[in-house]
């Protein structure tokens, strides 16, 4: 993949009612949560950038984006993140993914042609929204679902060409599926210092 083809996106506008903090600024053995991806995926993108309201400005090269409208769930995120970015293809990921496998993001792009809108994983029979490819025909659906007060991601696929990945495919380059684990609460801090 050329890394003028696409742009990294990452959410980080989520109130972390659970973890008690801001899980974007959580410490991993390689720094804050958000550098750590910064680090892994940004080389082979075209520009990164970090969504929400009121964030840190983290270290690297991101380029701060603003929600549209704050408090309203990770479709608005992924309208705001696509609005602003530069370039067709476009990589959401939640911020609280640090196990993502760059190998699978970057065949996930490979899929995204202009006969689809967007290319999602299903992992254990769920869309995985926040670790998708969203190109910039989402826009106007995305924006059309946002005004009929449909904040449900999954919501807005009904209207999208979705070019939906399986497990098997996804095992191929991430066998465990790790890249699809969350931190919510505290207690799964601790996977950060056993896989990273």
């Amino acid at each position: 993949m050329n890394k003028k083809d696409a742009t990294l996106i990452v959410l980080a506008g989520g109130k972390s009612e659970r973890m008690g903090v801001p899980k974007h600024l959580l410490p991993t053995p390689n720094g804050r949560l958000i550098d750590h991806l910064y680090r892994r995926l940004s080389p082979q993108f075209n520009e990164s950038l970090l969504v929400g309201r009121g964030l840190v400005t983290p270290e690297g090269g991101w380029r701060m984006v603003e929600d549209v409208l704050p408090g309203q769930g990770a479709l608005v995120g992924i309208y705001s993140g696509l609005f602003s970015s530069n370039t067709d293809n476009n990589f959401i990921l939640a911020c609280d993914m640090p196990f993502v496998v760059p190998a699978l993001v970057y065949y996930l792009i490979s899929l995204s042609s202009e006969s689809v809108d967007a290319v999602v994983p299903v992992v254990r029979g769920y869309y995985e929204p926040l670790f998708a490819v969203y190109r910039k025909s989402c826009l106007p659906v995305i924006h059309r679902a946002l005004e009929r007060g449909k904040l449900q991601v999954s919501g807005a696929y009904e209207e999208l060409r979705i070019r939906i990945v399986d497990e098997q495919e996804i095992r191929s380059f991430d066998h465990e599926l790790t890249s699809f684990t969350n931190l919510n609460t505290p207690d799964q801090l601790g996977l950060l210092a056993y896989r990273l």
